[in-house]
């Protein structure tokens, strides 16, 4: 399912998530910035949750502003947790990617990229070596996977929060499968993060949400583009 080249880090761009897109002007600073991947976080629980209906205008005038202006059109991700399909339905049509951060099986993962025809991201916490062992169980059934800070105890929420893991960790991965590296990014931390990972061919680039933001959910459009800039110069 999935198809990752040999080539160090160092040797392409790395590529950059925003995530908890909640506005059009953050959406369209982000794209012209030159974001790959823009999250939409569908999840009620979260300060970051917006309706499909809004994120549905917010990609409508993304396309237009894309066509118009020429710059490229990044991919488009909803983030869900343990959904259903009456809840997914309704977003598939504007959406090129599912993230999902529940208790989502390897074959439920896989079952609703095929019914929908999207890729899917799955999100796997990490706090030690030892969890990268769900990482090799969903090789086959995810097109990129998420490698995120576990939540610390009690959190209500299963990305977002802030907070951090080692990431050398990650060098006891040995799948093929690409993946993102998140949990408490800033302008200030990315270099080192991409740094350390410009041996891994599996890696495909970074996520934040938090570390661009002045408040729980509300992005600051200056670190957004200063993330972006800094990655892409990094890389």
């Amino acid at each position: 399912m999935n198809d990752t080249s040999q080539a160090s880090v160092l040797d392409r761009v790395c590529g950059v998530k925003i995530c908890g897109v909640k506005s059009s002007d953050t959406a369209l600073v982000a794209a012209r910035a030159g974001a790959d991947y823009l999250g939409f976080v569908l999840f009620r629980k979260s300060p970051r949750f917006i309706t499909p209906e809004f994120a549905e205008e917010i990609i409508v005038e993304l396309k237009q502003a894309s066509f118009d202006e020429g710059f490229a059109l990044p991919k488009l991700v909803g983030l869900f947790v343990d959904a259903g399909e009456m809840e997914l339905a309704p977003t598939a049509p504007f959406l090129t990617h599912f993230q999902f951060h529940g208790h989502e099986s390897p074959e439920r993962v896989e079952e609703l990229g095929r019914e929908f025809a999207v890729d899917v991201i799955k999100a796997i916490p990490v706090s030690s070596e030892d969890d990268l062992s769900a990482a090799r169980e969903f090789a086959e059934a995810a097109d990129i996977l998420l490698f995120d800070a576990k939540p610390p105890p009690g959190a209500r929420l299963p990305g977002g929060n802030g907070v951090a893991f080692d990431c050398s960790t990650l060098a006891a991965y040995d799948g093929e499968t690409p993946y993102l590296v998140a949990g408490g990014l800033t302008p200030q931390n990315v270099t080192e993060i991409i740094a350390a990972q410009k041996n891994a061919a599996a890696f495909l680039g970074v996520d934040v949400s938090s570390g661009v933001e002045s408040a729980p959910g509300k992005k600051d459009n200056n670190l957004v583009k200063t993330f972006i800039s800094t990655v892409k110069k990094a890389s």
